[in-house]
């Protein structure tokens, strides 16, 4: 049964004009209605319904998957990276993992022939000589290498979400002491719901629980009890193990993300015309200058509230 929009749209307009009449409003009307002003409130009706299926489409299509995969990218090579965990991006890995469980879908309906029918139809419309064992065998043999592409494109996706996830299990394990004061301490400037996601934090509250009562049955209890913490940091030596904020690092300078240069405050104009972001060593009292479009190599300490604001990126 094919649905057509002018005529969902004409009972819609039915619908709303008996409202209007049941509800008792009456209007003031200045004549009889003429052929012209009823063509002009059709245009002007058809203006608003292409209007808002414009803005309709802009919405849909505001975040494109080429897009998000780009971002997902970035995001993989930042956290391998950097000394420490970085914000968890909620939205990106939701709108992810949907678009994989849709393509797993669609392939599994591809392999399984649900889609064949549709393969076979086409092909009687465009030649009726072909039996249908033919059209049928052709099917087979034009979706064998999309399938293919499709899979291996999906595989692609997964080992880049998998490597990052494995990649924060690892900085978790690593900086459990750590994240385990960030939550009780309030130390730092994020939250560890913004620094992790809601299955991140299950399993750090496990695995911490898991790694002090092994600490205790084994070690702690044979100590004294003033040697029994191992949250320690007035001695020589942190007991806790923070991440190496000095390490050094590649960066790729890229800009704001919307590429508007003009509208990002902390951006410069340099005597050749080129755009740069300011850094300063503190040691040394100096101030470097971040081309756009340029790779240097940084401590992490210093060029970490650009990275938090997506100026640039680690490789």
């Amino acid at each position: 049964m094919d649905i057509d929009i002018d005529d969902i749209l004409a009972e819609l307009d039915r619908d709303t004009t008996a409202v209007a009449s049941s509800s008792g409003q009456h209007f003031p009307s200045s004549g009889p209605i003429d052929a012209n002003s009823s063509l002009q409130h059709d245009a002007t009706q058809t203006t608003m319904q292409n209007s808002y299926a414009t803005d309709h489409q802009k919405h849909r299509d505001i975040i494109k998957p080429e897009e998000d995969y780009r971002r997902l990218v970035n995001h993989w090579r930042n956290e391998r990276c950097a000394p420490e965990l970085l914000p968890f991006p909620s939205l990106l890995m939701t709108r992810m993992l949907r678009r994989i469980q849709e393509q797993m879908e669609h392939i599994e309906n591809i392999s399984m022939g649900f889609l064949e029918q549709e393969v076979i139809d086409e092909e009687e419309e465009e030649d009726h000589n072909l039996s249908r064992k033919e059209m049928k065998n052709n099917a087979l043999n034009n979706g064998k290498l999309p399938l293919l592409c499709m899979e291996a494109e999906l595989e692609r996706v997964k080992f880049v979400i998998r490597s990052f996830l494995r990649c924060r299990l690892h900085k978790i394990d690593k900086y459990s002491l750590y994240l385990r004061q960030i939550g009780n301490d309030g130390v730092g400037f994020v939250s560890l719901d913004t620094l992790m996601s809601k299955q991140e934090l299950q399993y750090h509250e496990r695995h911490s629980i898991i790694l002090l009562k092994l600490f205790n049955n084994t070690i702690l209890k044979h100590m004294p009890p003033e040697l029994q913490a191992i949250n320690d940091t007035e001695g020589s030596v942190s007991m806790i193990e923070e991440p190496n904020w000095k390490k050094f690092i590649f960066i790729y300078v890229n800009g704001p993300e919307d590429g508007n240069l003009g509208g990002d405050p902390l951006l410069e104009l340099g005597e050749d015309g080129k755009h740069f972001y300011t850094v300063t060593i503190p040691e040394f009292d100096e101030v470097v200058e971040l081309t756009i479009g340029s790779i240097y190599v940084m401590r992490y300490d210093i060029i970490k509230n650009l990275l938090e604001d997506n100026k640039v990126m680690l490789i």
